[in-house]
């Protein structure tokens, strides 16, 4: 009976660590981007308050508002 039960156990471990070595080779790391102020993205593209405001407006900039305060993606910015 022991060597029934082992030998089932022996075929589950390797059953998961092929699924494991599967997703491992599937697994495609994801690109960590950067959330930059307003004042930030304005020293990226070199441009003043007014400008920043009139692009934020025309731009499809990513934006996330966290309490009062907005970040911009980096990538949709260097995009756009």
């Amino acid at each position: 009976m022991k060597s029934i039960l082992r030998r089932i156990e022996m075929k589950i471990e390797r059953y998961f660590n092929s699924r494991e070595r599967q997703m491992q080779a599937d697994h495609v790391p994801l690109q960590l981007d950067e959330w930059f102020d307003k004042l930030q993205v304005m020293q990226l593209l070199s441009i003043s308050a007014s400008t920043f405001y009139r692009l934020e407006k025309v731009s499809n900039w990513k934006m996330q508002q966290v309490g009062k305060r907005k970040y911009y993606l980096k990538s949709s910015i260097l995009g756009a």
